[in-house]
């Protein structure tokens, strides 16, 4: 019987949770299907190194010559230069269906339409990122997908409160071999400039405010003095940046951005004795997975998906987005009044590795 093709399609090709688990994805797909990719934009993840059998990358840069030219093509064509494009790739695969990867490119769906093509949408976003996209675009894309495959249950339970009930439930996961430590905590911690008595709380992520990084500066109040928060991640120039930054050097906060790291990622991972998140809406971070692996324990404002991952024995996830009740979590964890079992840890962590999860998504496919 002749496999399958797919065509992926995904918005920036960077080290985002939903790409990262698509990387992973393809890799393990392989012999099952046949895979392709579209990256909208050319991020490191897959320029660098493709999991697909074939990967197109678009390596356009935009700017106003750029969308002056768009409008001119579109006026004569009634299609953007990326459609084109993307008929171009279609018409060269061949592929049985499209796999949108995000909820942010209903300009796709549309297109998949118009080519009578059916097509997934994996749908890894909560509430506030609908208010970034269209109505009619938003409404178009899950009216018209043939499966809306939904990354954690609160996910899910968003899509079918709006009335969809073709939904596939595939939880995000991660690659455990993948996760490699080649250095001492206790000398990145050195480098950092992190004294030994600290307790270190590792955030993890995208700056945004999705991602509450706003509200660092805050968490100190409450905080013991021997108390550290390190940001691990891509650094987002914005006046947000300048308020943390004015506030950490003038209240003289401990808290230290370590930056992507993309190739150290998992050792600066493993320089916490805590992991927190947070976040004001994640839909199930793949960070909260790979800090369980190394046994970090986790604690956040129940944003998504946290509150299905976390167990008793885990670490804590807060009902409130008030920074002094997250700050109490960490300092019970700190304290070691709130229990942690390590082992329960890295077991809860295991079961979300793609070799436990993969054989769900085989029948995703068929």
């Amino acid at each position: 019987m002749k496999k399958k093709k797919i065509l992926f399609i995904t918005p920036t090709g960077g080290r985002t949770g939903s790409e990262m688990m698509l990387w992973y994805l393809l890799s393990h797909l392989k012999g099952k299907v046949q895979t392709a990719l579209y990256s909208c934009k050319n991020g490191e993840l897959f320029s660098m190194s493709s999991t697909a059998d074939e990967t197109f990358i678009n390596r356009t840069k935009k700017g106003f010559i750029y969308n002056i030219y768009e409008g001119i093509y579109f006026k004569f064509f009634h299609k953007t230069p990326e459609e084109s494009k993307l008929i171009k790739i279609q018409k060269k695969i061949k592929a049985d269906k499209w796999y949108l990867n995000t909820l942010t490119m209903p300009r796709f769906a549309k297109l998949a339409i118009n080519l009578n093509i059916p097509y997934y949408i994996h749908v890894h976003e909560l509430v506030s990122i609908y208010d970034e996209i269209v109505y009619d675009d938003f409404k178009f894309q899950l009216e018209n997908a043939e499966k809306i495959i939904c990354c954690s249950s609160i996910v899910e339970q968003r899509i079918q409160q709006m009335g969809y009930q073709n939904t596939v439930l595939r939880h995000e996961f991660i690659d455990i071999e993948k996760i490699k430590i080649t250095q001492k905590p206790e000398n990145l911690r050195i480098k950092l400039n992190i004294p030994t008595d600290a307790f270190v709380w590792v955030m993890s992520g995208s700056m945004n405010l999705r991602k509450g990084y706003d509200t660092i500066c805050d968490l100190f109040e409450f905080l013991p003095s021997t108390t550290y928060i390190a940001w691990l991640g891509s650094v987002k120039q914005t006046g947000v940046l300048h308020y943390i930054r004015q506030r950490t050097k003038l209240q003289k906060l401990n808290f230290i951005e370590i930056g992507e790291k993309s190739d150290e990622y998992y050792d600066y991972l493993n320089i916490a004795d805590g992991f927190v998140l947070t976040a004001k809406e994640d839909p199930f971070p793949l960070v909260m997975m790979e800090a369980a692996y190394l046994e970090k324990p986790i604690v956040g404002y129940n944003s998504g998906g946290i509150s299905e991952f976390v167990q008793e024995g885990m670490g804590k996830s807060i009902d409130s987005f008030n920074p002094k009740d997250l700050a109490e979590a960490m300092i019970d964890v700190q304290n070691k009044t709130l229990r942690i079992d390590k082992e329960k840890l890295k077991n809860r962590a295991l079961t979300f590795d793609i070799q436990n999860q993969i054989s769900k998504w085989d029948s995703i496919f068929d």
